[in-house]
């Protein structure tokens, strides 16, 4: 029988390499950002980073590095990484690049007969229907995160790569903007038969004109509100309650 330190010389161990260091610096920084535990304007200081994260300087850096491109950080001369403010301007462009990028995947979709698969189809039909059991709910944060889903599901359908790539790095942007801004929907039931039952019944009878519609509109009423609210000399942490759009 080996002995014990036999054994252990001979077991096949993995260290964690730079890039899935930084891999995971990211994702544990975004998903605070996301959630409000590191709020606009805060300095990430790298040193702090690396006694939480138990990781050394080079990945926390890539992984600053990689938040910055996604908007979330900016890097700015003698101060560092900073967490990324609520830019009204940024939050329209994330809207109008999420319609177009939606456009331009329900124009794939409408020109491949075999698109979106029957078991896409079912993933849909089935977030159509939690989207309007969820309205009901009082919690919306389950609403919020079954109609990003939807969208993405099809953005992912229509074989797009980039497309989903891009759009999957707006839906980072959206999240932080609804945790931050304390958004009350209260228009969920209507929203859910209007953008998310009508947009699959849509997809499901190829009415490409009708589903165009649908999405486009859904990201028109969510700038027309929001520019409202900014009119009215209201913060972003004092939303339109009538506001229901993802």
């Amino acid at each position: 029988m080996p002995k014990k330190n036999d054994l252990m010389s001979s077991a096949k161990l993995v260290p964690i390499n730079n890039i899935a260091s930084s891999e995971h610096a990211a994702d544990q920084i975004r998903t605070a950002i996301i959630q409000g535990v590191f709020k606009p304007g805060d300095r990430l200081i790298e040193k702090n980073l690396t006694d939480q994260l138990n990781i050394s300087r080079h990945p926390i850096r890539e992984a600053l590095r990689r938040l910055s491109q996604e908007g979330l950080v900016d890097m700015r001369p003698n101060r560092g990484a900073v967490v990324a403010k609520l830019d009204p301007a940024s939050i329209l462009e994330v809207y109008a690049i999420r319609s177009a990028l939606g456009e331009l995947a329900l124009k794939a979709l409408q020109s491949h007969a075999d698109l979106p698969s029957p078991e896409v189809m079912k993933v849909l039909e089935k977030k159509a229907t939690a989207a309007v059991r969820l309205a009901g709910q009082d919690n919306q944060q389950a609403t919020i995160l079954n109609d990003l889903e939807f969208q993405e599901t099809i953005i992912v359908a229509s074989g797009l790569e980039r497309c989903a790539r891009y759009f999957a790095e707006t839906t980072v942007e959206v999240q932080r903007f609804n945790n931050l801004s304390g958004i009350v929907y209260t228009e969920r039931a209507s929203d859910a038969q209007t953008y998310v039952v009508g947009l699959l019944d849509a997809i499901k009878a190829r009415d490409i004109e009708r589903a165009l519609s649908i999405w486009k509109d859904k990201f028109a009423k969510a700038v027309t509100r929001y520019l409202a609210q900014l009119e009215q000399g209201k913060p972003a942490a004092k939303a339109s309650k009538k506001s229901s759009i993802c």
